[in-house]
């Protein structure tokens, strides 16, 4: 099953000025994820942007370089939009979409999602998730647990949370559902570094503590 690998990555970027170019241990955050993304086991990988530093830097990598549709730049578009666009450029089996936001995601868990995908008959997609044993609120209501017989945290039934890190899904799903994720996804845990991504000033931070 051919499988790729496509890497949406923004000139710029709203909360964090210039959030991809930041140094972390001076070296670029999306120079991580590109590094590691050309030793994992998919037969090809793009990068899709709108940054002419990023194009170069492919090209030294040989990664193949797809240019920013300009309605694809706007603030309205989504990772749903980019990978349906993309599917319909790219010939594939699976696509995998990933983000340089996410840099300490490693080579081993990437490797093991595709595998997992691939070898299941029964799953249309893959994610990477935390599952995160502690009480939550939404609109001022608990979500998992009665307060009136509070439990330990450790017995609250686990919530899942996306890290927007990775997502798969296998061509025929990505048709019918329009949306990275499919009706029957594997949620792939992985640890809390892995799961770090720089969304903020306080989560470049974080990134840079880890690194």
């Amino acid at each position: 099953m051919k499988t790729v690998a496509i890497i949406p990555i923004k000139k710029n970027s709203e909360r964090v000025k210039n959030k991809n170019f930041k140094k972390i241990k001076n070296k670029p955050l999306y120079k991580y994820l590109l590094d590691k993304i050309i030793k994992c086991n998919f037969d090809e990988v793009y990068v899709d942007s709108d940054s002419i530093e990023i194009k170069k830097y492919c090209e030294t990598k040989k990664i193949n370089f797809i240019q920013r549709k300009p309605s694809l730049a706007k603030k309205t578009a989504n990772g749903n939009d980019l990978l349906i666009y993309h599917s319909k450029i790219i010939d594939a089996d699976i696509y995998f979409q990933l983000f340089i936001t996410a840099p300490f995601l490693s080579i081993s868990s990437i490797n093991k999602c595709i595998s997992l995908l691939k070898k299941s008959s029964k799953k249309d997609s893959i994610l990477t998730v935390r599952n995160l044993n502690t009480w939550f609120w939404f609109d001022k209501k608990p979500v998992n647990y009665n307060p009136r017989k509070l439990p330990r945290s450790q017995d609250a039934k686990p919530l899942v949370m996306e890290t927007t890190g990775l997502y798969g899904i296998k061509k025929n799903s990505l048709a019918k559902t329009k949306c990275r994720i499919g009706k029957k996804p594997i949620f792939f845990e992985v640890s809390l570094k892995e799961s770090l991504d720089c969304d903020t000033k306080e989560d470049l931070d974080l990134l840079r503590y880890y690194a």
